[in-house]
């Protein structure tokens, strides 16, 4: 599985972004939450969801019968210091 850098966020539309922060905020919510909150029509979520999910930025979760997605952001590798902000970055 991929995971999500600080710095994929450069490549990613307005949009995109806006999802992500959405996610970061409040984890684990279905489209319409992120709907409401981000106030991108649902149709066109729907659409950019897919699309993230297709490149590994979000994870897609079945809980309670509904998709719930969440941000799979990078885990610092075992062994390393992750105290700078260039390893954050580039990890």
């Amino acid at each position: 599985m991929t995971f999500l850098m600080p710095l994929d966020l450069l490549s990613m539309s307005n949009r995109e972004q806006d999802v992500i922060r959405c996610l970061t905020r409040r984890p684990r919510l279905t489209a319409g939450e992120i709907s409401g909150a981000t106030k991108i029509p649902l149709a066109e979520l729907e659409d950019i969801l897919g699309q993230m999910v297709q490149a590994a930025r979000l994870v897609q979760e079945q809980a309670d019968g509904q998709s719930r997605f969440a941000v799979a952001f990078s885990r610092s590798k075992p062994g390393r210091s992750s105290n700078s902000l260039l390893d954050s970055l580039f990890g």
